[in-house]
């Protein structure tokens, strides 16, 4: 196998959530709750708060190919 680089990253290969830029927060303005309430500082839904992509799982690379 072989690996490249993660495109699904925040940018190309740095193994950043693409949602929450790495923090692995979101803002009220983006997670607000019912009725437009803002929802104040919550837990990345994509990255389950741990700022990494999970393609790549962080690495910046994804394996490509496998047994055939």
């Amino acid at each position: 196998m072989s690996s490249h680089t993660c495109l699904d990253c925040d940018s190309i290969g740095d193994g950043s959530c693409p949602v929450c830029h790495g923090i692995g927060m979101l803002s009220g303005d983006s997670a607000s709750g019912a009725y437009g309430e803002s929802a104040g500082r919550v837990s990345c839904a994509s990255c389950n708060g741990s700022g990494e992509c999970q393609k790549c799982d962080g690495s910046g690379q994804v394996e490509v190919g496998g047994e055939g």
